[in-house]
This record gives structure tokens, sequence and C-alpha cells, in this order.
């Protein structure tokens, strides 16, 4: 993987591998499901699907499929327990930053395309509460507004800018935003320092994800609608045209399957080395802040913040913080920066990422309690996905020996505002409805989409050979 849009880690193509048995124990798994270590009685006959991964996309293609065919048999795999991958191990946001990739998104898919990618980014806040709501799901759902926090001149010029640029040709997704640039509401109201010279505002939301994912797959379980099989580690796929069925081959047994889905986001290159040249993994790092003491301001976090707001803290162009603010008081707050690590190994945290989390508090926000990194109790890595197009991969496999294979991933680290609606997305292809939505099509995994990645890897080596940049 050499040319990305986001450009934020070494070049080159890296086999993912299989998730790490020692991984780095996030907050969210503080409160483990009662089922999350289940496993079902082995399948012995052939199943109509087997979905690998157990993440918001396992869970959303397993409720998806079940609700429209309650008598579809469907076997969920995962390497480890359930809801242990990047679902369990990400900051709990759901936000959009359309506006952020708005020119790039023009530049490489055209004017149109780019609104129907926008808008399916924008569909999630409403589809996952929707859902959760749906499910009487108790997953800590808390709507917010989402406040990207400008620490840059630059950076924020550039993003109002394409705000205006978007208004132009989809003014009803700019009318989401709200541009903040009073001194006075930016200290007083957001609570940031005065490092910071503008923002903008976006309906967003924050919850617990491992909650909502692990509740629906148990009631799932317990109703004896899913066949769940947690550390099962699949090792490879048969897969031959003349047969009815795939054989997925685990290190506790075969399983035959009419359709294999893969749902594993940031490991998708491993059973598919197809894919690995246009997905690598990476990796992201996150903490969490304890409450505040109980004689302070219920409202606010030791930074500060008050919880109706989440923020995306912007230092420079690829240079982040995203955080939330729970009920409770306590915050999560994760770090996206350039330079980061391509490995799929959670077993491990960066250096950089984390002393950078310790300390950040103190430069942006207005008013944090002194000291406020004693109060941190949990430090996590979780491995991201990022595409080569910076779009995600939907559909059935066009590869050889892949015919009874699907894919649902590859969602270059905003799996938050593009798994759910596409595992709905997948889960309708494979049981041939028809889409009614306007799914944007540079979702679709097809030939024309792979040859059209190839070149543009081929077109980045050659940039680098030849000692310029394309």
């Amino acid at each position: 993987m050499s040319g990305a849009l986001e450009g934020i880690y070494d070049p080159g193509v890296i086999d993912p591998g299989l998730p790490v048995p020692n991984a780095t124990t996030p907050f969210w798994h503080s409160s483990p499901h009662h089922l999350a270590n289940h496993q079902s009685p082995w399948p012995t006959d052939t199943v109509d699907v087997v979905i690998i991964g157990s993440g918001i996309s396992g869970m959303g293609l397993s409720r998806t499929l079940l609700s429209l065919k309650p008598d579809l048999r469907v076997v969920l795999v995962d390497a480890r327990a359930l809801c242990s991958g990047a679902t369990a191990r990400n900051g709990g946001h759901i936000k959009t930053m359309t506006f952020a990739m708005w020119e790039e998104r023009k530049r490489t898919f055209g004017i149109e395309e780019a609104i129907r990618i926008s808008e399916f980014e924008n569909s999630h806040l409403q589809a996952m509460t929707q859902a959760i709501r749906e499910d009487g799901i108790n997953c800590d759902l808390q709507l917010t507004e989402g406040i990207e926090a400008y620490c840059d001149q630059k950076t924020f010029d550039k993003a109002v800018k394409a705000l205006e640029d978007m208004g132009k040709h989809a003014p009803h997704l700019a009318a989401k935003h709200s541009v903040y640039i009073d001194k006075a509401h930016l200290h007083q109201i957001l609570k940031l320092s005065s490092r910071c010279i503008g923002a903008i505002g976006i309906p967003a939301a924050s919850l617990w994800p491992y909650k909502w994912i692990t509740s629906v797959l148990g009631e799932l379980i317990e109703s004896g609608k899913l066949n769940v099989q947690t550390h099962t580690t699949v090792q490879s796929i048969t897969d031959r045209q003349a047969d009815d069925f795939a054989v997925v081959h685990t290190q506790r047994g075969n399983i035959k399957a009419q359709n294999v889905i893969h749902a594993t986001n940031a490991w998708l290159g491993h059973l598919l080395p197809e894919l690995q040249p246009y997905i690598s993994p990476v990796r992201g790092n996150v903490v969490h802040y304890g409450a505040v003491p109980p004689s302070s301001n219920a409202n606010s976090s030791v930074l500060g913040f008050d919880r109706h707001f989440s923020y995306w803290l912007r230092y420079g162009d690829k240079d982040y913080d995203y955080l939330i603010q729970r009920k409770e008081g306590d915050i999560v707050v994760g770090r996206a920066n350039t330079g980061r690590r391509a490995t799929a190994d959670d077993s491990e945290t960066d250096l950089g990422a984390i002393a950078h989390l310790r300390g950040f508090g103190d430069e942006v926000a207005a008013s944090p309690i002194p000291g406020s990194s004693a109060h941190i109790t949990h430090a996590w890595s979780g491995i991201l996905a990022f595409s080569q197009d910076g779009m995600p991969f939907a559909g059935r496999l066009p590869f050889p020996h892949r015919t009874h294979q699907w894919v649902c991933g590859g969602y270059h680290a905003t799996g938050m505002i593009k798994a759910f609606r596409m595992s709905q997305f997948v889960a309708n292809l494979l049981l041939g409805r028809d889409i009614k939505e306007d799914y944007p099509d540079s979702i679709l995994v097809t030939e024309r989409r792979i040859k059209a990645l190839r070149r543009s890897l081929d077109l980045g080596k050659a940039a680098v050979i030849g000692g310029s940049k394309i």
C-alpha cells in the first residue's frame, strides 16, 4: 500500500496475519458480556452463511440477515472473544467529517458520487440510533453536538472553504453544520483554550460500542437464531466453483457454507491476499480518563468539557484527537496523526501517541484539573483499516476461487460512519433483494475497481522510483 489518500503511515504491503492472543485491554471490556466466550454446538451440516468477525459488521450482517430471513442458518466465528477487535477499541464516537474529505472525494470520484458518499456517512447517526432504540439496547447512547475544534488557522480556513463548497452542491448536508469563531463561545461554552481559533459543529453521538454489539449478538444466541463460535481461528477457505459450498477451515474443525462473508476489516488481507495491496492495518491508540471526584461538577470531565459535546481536536492537517465525554463524567480520547505504525499487533501501544494523550488536555482545554493524566485508568491500542482509495469494500468477491465469498470491511479508520449500513447493504445483496437506498457505487468491490486500484498502486511505485511525487 503506497498511495492512500490519508498517507499517514509507512508505505508497503503488509500481511496482517491473525489477531494476537494477548491484545491490550480496552475500557470497553471492563463490563464483559456473559456470552463473550460462547461456543454453540458445532455445525455439522452445510450452513447458509458463515460470517468471519464479530464487530459492527458481523453484528449488522447477523441482525439484518436473520431479520429478513429468520430460518437462515448463520454461523458467526471470531478468532478471539465477541467484539474484541476494532469496534471494542475505538472512541465510541458517531460523527462524520464529510466536509474534511469533500475536496479529495470530488477530485477522486466526481461531485455526484462525493455527495452520495457524504449522504451515506451522514445517515449513520439516525440509522444506528434508530436500531439501538428499536432493539431496546442499553449501551449508553447519548446524542451530542460533535465539535471539530481547530488550533491551526490554515487547517481551519481549508475546512470552512470546503464546507462552503459543499453548500453549493449539497446544501442539505452543509446545513447540518455550524461554524463558531466567537472567542467567548469557544472558551466559555465549548471549554476550549485560547489555542483554539475556530470550530465546526454537527449532530453526533457517543455510546459504549461493545455493549451494543454483544447485547444484539447475545439476544440472537439466546433465541437460538445464531450459531456463534468464539476463539475459532479461520486458517483458510477452500472454494471451488463446481461445489455448492465453500469449506471454512479452522483449528477446531471445518464448516461448509454456501456463503462466506469476510467482516474482519483490517485483517481482511490475511485470508484475502488479493486485497492485501489495497488495505493496510494501522495501529491507533486510545486512553480512558476516569470521572471527576463526586464533589466536582457532574456535568464536567477532568478536562472541564461539557458532556453535551464530543470533539475532534485538530492541530494540523491529518493530525487530531477524537474525544467523547460520557454521562458519568469519564472521557475516552484517541490519537490520530501522521507517522502511525502499519501493523495488526494490538498487544502494544505507541509511546509517542500515549505520551501525547497524557498531556494534550493541558494545552487544548480551558480549565483542566491539574494533574489530569493521573485519572487515566486504561490505555490500549486498536487496529484500523486504511484503503487505497479511501473507500470500504462491499459485495461478492470478483476473484478466482472466491465464488461463494463476500466482503464487508476496509473502513478507512471511520467504521462508525460506514460499517452498520454497509453490513445491511451486503446482507441484502447476498439475499438477492432489491436495494432501494442510494448507496455509493464506490463501495462495491468490482473487477473495474480492483484494476483501478492496481493502476494507482503502480503509479505510486513509479513515482517513488522516479524520485518525484504524484
